[in-house]
């Protein structure tokens, strides 16, 4: 699984924001919101980028779990 941090550093240009929001919420704990942003993310995007970004916002949300 990627970190936050690795997934701003390949995000597509298009989803550049959203990744650091996602990296942002995950460094101040905000699980949920981490998650969210990233799979809106992962919702408009295909490919590996966006399995990815699906895989860690199903680990955010087990972390808030």
């Amino acid at each position: 699984m990627k970190t936050a941090y690795e997934l701003l550093m390949t995000a597509p240009d298009s989803q550049v924001k959203r990744a650091q929001i996602a990296f942002t919420a995950v460094a101040n704990g905000q699980w949920l919101d981490a998650a969210h942003s990233l799979r809106n993310a992962a919702n408009e995007e295909s490919g590996q980028w966006a399995d990815e970004a699906r895989e860690l916002a199903e680990h955010c949300e087990q972390v808030a779990a």
